[in-house]
């Protein structure tokens, strides 16, 4: 896709398929909401994230918003399964800490049966375009979460090896401490941490406290509550103009009904009202929109209705 003479490509990593908790139930399956996620929605209440990120082309930039989950499992990827009883376990302990219940131990493991990860095809993608990683001038991302930042670094070097990394300083401060995010996510994901990800790259840091432009035609916009940092990448050049949502959305429903949001977020009252704040600015408007988790990382535009948003996907 060219937004003016630069260009953004889709670079897939792979896709996290789980059950997530939403204020609202999922659409009826055969739905027009339901279709118009392309797949995104799966009976049994699953949702299906595509993960990767987005090659920019921009004059002598060549950037790369976002990177996935990483390096690929040797054995598969297999869900964890928690023993409550087995308070050896530092996760079943730090569970117990914080009250969970014998019932609660079994919704988790019933969910986290229902897990399927898929990574590791970001340097395949990047082949396909024509892209070797030292090639890559900038590596933005839009927040700091493990499936956005997994091909910072590779076997406790830099990936990308020539990149400045550029992320906002408020995510910055808040993962790199540890997170009870990271806690889970490692055991859960089989994630590393934020610090051990980012601590080869940390001396090409470059962070953003506000709104800004980072290079010729592409700026950021602060738009915190899935993570205090969480940002959004505009794409601009003369009257022409995109956007990249980063996890302010996950689904396009999310911008469709002001009632449906999917509780994934830090400060989940501030990210509702940035969500509110964009579907607002983005309806009816000729603006390309994609986010890291919609499907294909394809574009759409978010058009009015009579009593709900409407959504379609650029390739409708």
């Amino acid at each position: 896709m060219n937004v003016g003479n630069i260009e953004v490509q889709p670079v897939l990593d792979g896709y996290i398929v789980g059950r997530l908790q939403s204020t609202q139930p999922l659409p009826d399956q055969g739905s027009d909401a339901w279709r118009q996620q392309h797949g995104m929605f799966r009976p049994g209440g699953l949702i299906e994230s595509t993960v990767g990120g987005f090659l920019v082309r921009a004059g002598d930039r060549l950037a790369l918003v976002d990177a996935g989950l990483g390096q690929d499992f040797p054995d598969g990827y297999s869900p964890p399964r928690i023993d409550p009883n087995d308070l050896a376990d530092t996760f079943v302990r730090h569970l117990r800490e914080r009250g969970v219940t014998e019932q609660d131990f079994q919704h988790l493991n019933d969910d986290f049966s229902n897990i399927q990860v898929s990574q590791g095809q970001l340097p395949a993608s990047l082949r396909a375009l024509g892209v070797d990683p030292e090639e890559v001038t900038d590596l933005i991302f839009t927040h700091l979460h493990f499936d956005h930042i997994g091909w910072a670094s590779a076997g406790g070097s830099a990936y990308f090896p020539n990149a400045t990394i550029r992320c906002a300083s408020a995510d910055l401060d808040h993962f790199l401490p540890g997170t009870e995010e990271d806690f889970f996510t490692t055991r859960v994901y089989r994630s590393i941490t934020v610090a051990e990800r980012l601590g080869p790259v940390l001396d090409r840091v470059e962070t953003w406290e506000g709104d800004c432009t980072l290079l010729t035609g592409i700026d950021v916009r602060l738009a915190p509550g899935h993570t205090p940092g969480s940002s959004v990448v505009v794409i601009s050049e003369g009257i022409h103009r995109a956007m990249l949502l980063g996890d302010i959305i996950h689904c396009p429903l999310e911008l469709m009904d002001d009632d449906f949001n999917l509780l994934v977020d830090y400060d989940q009252d501030l990210a509702n009202s940035v969500r509110e704040a964009y579907a607002r600015e983005l309806e009816g408007s000729d603006v390309l929109v994609a986010a890291s988790h919609f499907p294909g990382l394809q574009f759409g535009r978010l058009l009015p209705g009579e009593s709900k948003r409407r959504w379609t996907f650029a390739a409708d």
